[in-house]
């Protein structure tokens, strides 16, 4: 009896200090802010990758686009003795170590080159910081092992070298012939793989608290706040330097398409002032919602421009969309934007543009109208006395994937003012046509597009566009005709409460998502169903994009087949076939 009771006892404790040591070796999630430098430009985090791959493999665009594809119908989950293994820290590294980890993403810089004039290049200079939860020999020995076959895969070979630099000890994989290369370091559980040396040290360096972190500064938690991203799948943020960066990076974009070079002159001016005015931080955090994931943004916008915005930016409540009876069927992408009073909106923006500048610029910008330049691909040369005539809707949509399918749609509310408006911009030798019961007036200039007044609205833009969308129209097979479309507009609780409202066609974004996985030969575990593929792609419907104005900046909520982390993935998977 005493045998059998000294039995128990120690087979109870044995029990018990099994489970206290599996207990005090859970692993316990860390900020992974205190890793990166403070004054990293752009940061992403996530605390269990494993959510990330289980959120997206949740979604309806991957039941529908996985199993032609191909892909392993297990991939992202983890098994029951591997989920052991994460929790224990008993078992092979690479279980432990994915069941584990929580990642950071620290942009430090930019590298910048160009081509020409017209080519411009830009490469973010980052590290990738890996808290693994596990020993120094486990993290090394598996950073070593797939940063090695990935340097393989990419550079052709796999001969990393070692280095000390500032008391870190380096390994360095490099590209024949090229100045790329990849730099990695261990120390204790926390693994930093990165493209620049100096990145690398920083983050190591921070972790040894020789520079300050990332965690000592508020304003990413007041990002985090404004993004839900507490228990978000991942978390970003943008510094107001980085903003200013990736600004310049879009303004550069966009100056490209202005022909006219005294709006050229205009944007350049006004950029060299407001590029560090205008943006504060940017803060983003993903989340799976009603089978799509959910991205949400915040600008945060500086020296009290928000509150200059909200009133000539107020909405109309009572607008009825119906722009989708001007457009084909196929059309890529439409942009509703709903402003109570247009041309109150465009100079309260002027105003508040005018109001970072100093009195020369402004005054210089104002008597040049270089603003106004600046609405010019758009079809829009006399911006005041098109706003004061149109009402408040206003849409812009691209029937195709290139900028020049664009067409413009407004409400008319003064037709004369716009048909003298119209009659300057075609020239005096513009012709007319009639399709259905549309006017179609058309430039003889081909540059200068046409222009179409129907059923109360004004539509701008190429002939060749305008005639598509008009004949749509004539023969009832409309955008408002399309299920997939329909189906994204009622996602939407009230269209007539949101400043800008984008929908978007997912076919090219999923596509490029799920082919670059399928690409990867280890996840898949048959030959794609191309046929049957190519069909799921076209039953996919519109992303949906919200764009309000609120208190301190803007806030924007997307609603897509893969979001963001989709996109991050194909241009890793892009950067890995290369």
């Amino acid at each position: 009896m005493k045998l059998a009771l000294r039995t128990v006892l120690v087979i109870v404790s044995i029990l018990i200090l099994a489970l206290g040591w599996m207990w005090w070796n859970q692993p316990q999630a860390v900020d992974m802010r205190a890793l990166v430098p403070a004054d990293t430009l752009v940061y992403i985090e996530s605390n269990k990758l494993t959510d990330i791959a289980s959120g997206i493999t949740s979604t309806d665009a991957w039941k529908s686009l996985a199993p032609p594809t191909g892909i392993r119908s297990n991939i992202g989950q983890l098994s029951r003795w591997e989920r052991l293994a994460a929790w224990t820290g008993i078992g092979p590294a690479e279980s432990v170590i994915i069941g584990r980890a929580q990642v950071a993403v620290a942009v430090t810089g930019f590298a910048t080159s160009s081509e020409s004039e017209e080519i411009f290049n830009i490469k973010p200079l980052f590290a990738v910081v890996i808290e693994t939860h596990s020993s120094d020999a486990r993290a090394r020995s598996l950073v070593m092992k797939r940063v090695g076959e990935f340097a393989q895969k990419i550079y052709g070979t796999n001969q990393p070298a070692s280095k000390q630099s500032d008391g870190i000890e380096l390994t360095v994989w490099s590209a024949p012939q090229s100045e790329k290369h990849i730099v990695a370091a261990v120390e204790a559980s926390v693994a930093v793989v990165g493209n620049d040396e100096d990145a690398v040290k920083a983050c190591i360096a921070v972790r040894r608290g020789a520079r300050p972190s990332l965690a000592s500064n508020p304003e990413v938690e007041e990002m985090r706040r404004r993004v839900n991203g507490a228990d978000a799948l991942a978390f970003g943020y943008i510094s107001p330097e980085g903003a200013s960066t990736l600004l310049e990076i879009a303004a550069r974009a966009y100056f490209g398409l202005l022909t006219d070079p005294r709006a050229q002159s205009g944007a350049g001016s006004l950029f060299a002032q407001l590029r560090n005015k205008f943006i504060g931080g940017i803060g983003w955090s993903s989340r799976i919602v009603g089978g799509k994931v959910e991205d949400r943004y915040f600008f945060k916008l500086q020296n009290g421009l928000a509150q200059n915005l909200k009133t000539p930016l107020t909405i109309d409540p009572t607008i009825k969309f119906g722009v989708a009876d001007f457009l084909p069927p196929e059309t890529y992408s439409l942009s509703r934007y709903n402003y109570r009073d247009p041309a109150e909106a465009w100079r309260g923006m002027k105003a508040a543009i005018y109001s970072q500048l100093d009195v020369a610029t402004a005054f210089f910008i104002s008597s040049k109208k270089l603003l106004d330049a600046i609405l010019a691909p758009y079809g829009i040369e006399e911006p005041e006395l098109f706003f004061r005539s149109i009402g408040p809707e206003i849409a812009t949509a691209r029937l195709d994937g290139t900028v020049e399918g664009t067409v413009t749609i407004v409400e008319v509310r003064d037709e004369n003012t716009l048909r003298e408006f119209v009659k300057k911009r075609l020239g005096t030798n513009a012709k007319t046509d009639r399709v259905g019961d549309a006017e179609l007036l058309i430039s003889s200039d081909e540059e200068r597009g046409a222009a179409a007044f129907v059923a109360g609205r004004l539509l701008l833009g190429p002939e060749i566009n305008l005639r598509k969308c008009l004949e749509a129209r004539a023969q009832g097979q409309t955008l408002s005709r399309s299920e997939q479309f329909m189906r994204a507009v009622q996602t939407v609780s009230s269209e007539s409460s949101t400043n800008t409202l984008t929908y978007t066609r997912e076919t090219d974004a999923a596509r490029d998502f799920i082919t670059s996985l399928a690409s990867q030969r280890s996840l898949r575990e048959r030959p794609p169903d191309i046929e049957e593929l190519n069909k799921s792609f076209e039953r996919l419907g519109y992303s949906v994009s919200g764009t309000n104005l609120v208190e301190g900046g803007f806030e924007k909520v997307t609603r897509s087949s893969f979001g963001l982390l989709g996109t991050l993935a194909t241009q890793i998977f892009a950067s890995s076939s290369q």
